[in-house]
């Protein structure tokens, strides 16, 4: 084979053939296909043309592209909490708006199509980055239990992770459970991190769920048996589930008539299509705004706030509408509604929950914020605390004394302490209960003569000791749902608002929060 190689490249010298060329045509002629064996020419066979090697590559583009696209469309899909049907309408609006597409001619993309997508690409892909960055970097763990249509539990895990100063919270898993027991979530939650190769112990520094004993239990719950296993482990309860169930409790402390008041008037005119047109009648004569009325709902964080202003708003609409149905339906129902409206009692306690609400509704709202407000939470708790007090507490008991003033170091603190430390439910240091404040729109009742020729002196005076009640379950309610034992802690992080910052011209120090929280800040030198 040798002598016919060499014999091949004089030819081709001969003829001005390439030499490569020209032995690999020889081979063909002579020996068929043994070309292929020798190691020189071995890549030959395989190789493209320029222009075959073009087309080959925008090809591919193009099928990239086109996956691409998909895989787009069915991030579109979840990102806007959209449902898989909608993907094959999808597809078919954007290959008639760009029908000059090639690619969107190309797309195949439905129902199946798109949840495939999400399920077993971006998600497990998302998951897997996670997991990765959760096995080398400080996380904290959300946790909350849900039940499904299917009443089957769950167990939902959001990880907090902070990446190069990118803060991202981030859905983890979604457990089934059976029981919901501390133990049994505690279980739960360190078999997955097992199975991740997460090392949560090392990486795991804050903690976070709702108020319910299951997870925030003093003696046994979720958070204490974290806490064991993770010292210095930071745990926070959800802000606005404590200030609903602070108002919660609170309204407990009042008559039920109010409350049902409102759920008898959503039922008995919202849910009939002639009743509710019949109403709004009234709303155009009395030119009063023809809002919808409104249901409180127990699930919903202090839902029963812009309740009551819509009542207070549609009160005189109500009244003569349910003094028109109790001559003409003849129902008890309306009756008793219509009974309820004029009772001068309502109106009070309606008014007294627009006023004291708006605390716990605006400090609700506050923490709801999508931008992390974690250096305001104490000062709104103590100042709401402090507030309460102050429409009771004999005014005195919440100052300094001068001997106080004198012999103290700190004079913010020891006003905080004494504050915190005051027997609220002594009412020895109650002022006198004509002096008790329930807000504005309460005292101007209470000044109008045709309002206090409706109701007689002794309602007035258990309205006011309701009130006294709320306010103490209220505040007994902030205190044992927001430790202020950790005041501290809370305080130190005062210096990240952007106010603090402003005001001192400089950005101060963190040293301190390595007191506050061991084990979180590897402190060289600030």
């Amino acid at each position: 084979m040798d002598s016919d190689s060499n014999e091949s490249d004089a030819q081709s010298s001969r003829l001005g053939t390439p030499p490569r060329k020209a032995r690999k045509r020889h081979y063909d002629q002579k020996y068929s296909k043994l070309w292929e064996k020798d190691k020189e020419f071995a890549g030959i066979a395989s190789q493209l043309s320029i222009t075959q090697f073009r087309k080959t590559q925008s090809k591919m583009s193009f099928e990239d592209k086109i996956k691409f696209g998909e895989i787009r469309m069915a991030c579109f899909l979840a990102k806007n909490n959209l449902p898989f049907n909608i993907a094959g309408d999808l597809k078919k609006l954007i290959q008639n708006v760009c029908s000059d597409s090639e690619i969107a001619k190309e797309i195949t993309f439905e129902k199946t199509k798109a949840q495939a997508i999400v399920t077993n690409v971006t998600g497990k892909l998302s998951h897997s980055e996670l997991v990765k960055t959760l096995q080398t970097e400080k996380f904290s763990l959300i946790v909350d239990e849900s039940t499904d249509k299917s009443t089957t539990k769950h167990l939902a895990l959001i990880a907090r992770t902070a990446v190069d100063f990118n803060v991202e919270d981030s859905f983890l898993c979604l457990i089934p459970i059976v029981e919901g027991t501390a133990s049994a979530l505690h279980n739960i939650c360190q078999e997955y991190f097992d199975n991740e190769n997460i090392p949560y112990k090392e990486n795991m520094i804050g903690f976070a769920a709702d108020g319910a004993n299951t997870m925030f239990g003093s003696h046994h719950s979720l958070s204490t048996l974290f806490a064991n296993e993770i010292p210095h482990l930071f745990m926070m309860k959800c802000i606005c589930h404590s200030f609903h169930l602070c108002a919660s409790y609170a309204c407990k402390t009042l008559p039920r008539g109010v409350e049902d008041f409102a759920r008898d008037v959503y039922n008995y005119i919202q849910n009939s299509p002639k009743r509710l047109g019949d109403y709004k009648e009234f709303q155009s004569f009395l030119d009063i705004k023809p809002h919808k009325l409104l249901h409180p709902a127990q699930t919903r964080w202090l839902s029963l706030l812009p309740v009551v202003k819509r009542l207070l708003e549609q009160l005189p609409a109500l009244k003569l509408y349910f003094q028109n149905a109790v001559l003409n339906d003849r129902l008890l129902a309306a009756q008793s509604i219509y009974v309820k409206s004029m009772d001068p009692s309502t109106e009070l306690y309606l008014n007294f929950l627009d006023y004291v609400l708006l605390y716990f509704h605006v400090n609700n709202k506050e923490m709801q914020s999508e931008s992390p407000k974690l250096y305001l939470l104490y000062e709104r708790i103590f100042t709401t605390y402090k507030t309460i007090l102050e429409c009771f507490i004999k005014p005195e008991l919440l100052q300094l004394t001068e001997g106080e003033k004198n012999s103290s170091k700190d004079l913010n603190l020891d006003l905080e302490n004494k504050i915190l430390n005051l027997e609220y439910e002594n009412k020895q240091n109650h002022v006198p209960i004509e002096e008790i404040y329930l807000g504005g729109n309460v005292i101007s009742l209470l000044l109008k003569q045709d309002f206090l020729a409706r109701i007689n002196e002794m309602e007035i005076v258990q309205f006011k000791e309701k009130c006294i009640l709320f306010y103490m379950e209220s505040v007994k309610q902030i205190k044992q749902r927001f430790c202020f034992d950790e005041k501290q802690r809370l305080k130190c992080l005062k210096f990240m608002n952007p106010k603090h910052i402003i005001e001192k011209h400089a950005v101060a120090t963190i040293a301190h929060l390595g007191v506050q929280f061991p084990g979180k800040l590897n402190i060289i030198s600030y």
